[in-house]
């Protein structure tokens, strides 16, 4: 088997734009595994948002989520690699967003931390299928108190906005944090030592596979640190410009099975 590993982003790349994939899709997923091959996931979801779809597929070993800011092993739910944000530097991008207005979230792994809900809530809400905790004080005041060390910051805002609140951002909190989007309504931040490259990386070493066995396939910025990293990067039709750059190959878009083509294609021949 030439690619023993085929690693594939979620929300835009792997599941259409309803939130739903085909039960073609499933099985190729299913057939690639039985041949050998490890398939697996890397999404900036919470992991308790991704998992019943990793559960659903069947699929065992690991998945990464939080853009590469966590590996977890699905069966067991044994955590094996985690890289927060230092509270410290959360406390200093959480206070400029404040000054700024925007609506943000903070992740504590399993759960979502809000000063008040408002319809970006809802928005979120309905597709993680998770309630926040919902503080009713500035989150900058829970960070204080409890030293709290995000494993992830998100601000929502319109789409607009995004690439401008990156690029603002980076100039400042560059050095730490890793600013990108995987949504056009997200701007995402994680420690800077992670990404889902490097998580990627570390997921092949366990199992002894070579960069030029995997595959990765994603839409957004956030997933052109896997797609450079893999030995076949591959973007979906409907994935940015940006994330096009990396790419060896362009698959079909999320609402034509692209995943099931790749791993049709290469993973099972066909």
């Amino acid at each position: 088997m030439k690619y023993k590993m085929i690693v594939s982003d979620f929300d835009g790349t792997f599941i259409k734009d309803d939130f739903t994939y085909s039960k073609e899709q499933a099985e190729a997923v299913r057939k690639y595994v039985d041949k050998g091959g490890k398939f697996m996931f890397a999404t900036g979801r919470m992991t308790c948002s991704i998992m019943p779809y990793c559960l659903e597929l069947g699929l065992k070993g690991e998945v990464i989520t939080y853009q590469g800011a966590s590996i977890q092993d699905i069966v067991s739910g044994e955590k094996i690699a985690t890289c927060t944000i230092d509270w410290q530097d959360a406390l200093q991008v959480a206070r400029w967003i404040e000054a700024r207005s925007h609506y943000y979230q903070l992740y504590d792994f399993d759960k979502f931390i809000i000063k008040e809900a408002t319809p970006y809530t809802d928005i979120y809400r309905s597709y993680s299928c998770f309630d926040p905790l919902v503080l009713g004080y500035p989150i900058t005041q829970y960070i204080v108190e409890n030293k709290f060390a995000p494993i992830k910051m998100m601000i929502m805002t319109e789409p607009e906005r995004v690439e401008g609140i990156i690029v603002e951002m980076n100039k400042v909190f560059g050095d730490t944090l890793l600013f990108n989007t995987s949504l056009k309504w997200l701007v995402e931040m994680v420690n800077r030592k992670v990404n889902k490259g490097t998580a990627v990386e570390q997921v092949a070493q366990m199992y002894g596979i070579k960069r030029e066995e995997i595959i990765c396939i994603g839409d957004a910025s956030n997933d052109a640190p896997m797609i450079e990293y893999a030995g076949l990067g591959v973007v979906v039709a409907n994935g940015s410009d940006y994330a096009k750059s990396f790419a060896d190959e362009i698959a079909p878009s999320n609402n034509e099975q692209g995943v099931m083509h790749i791993i049709k294609k290469y993973g099972l021949g066909e």
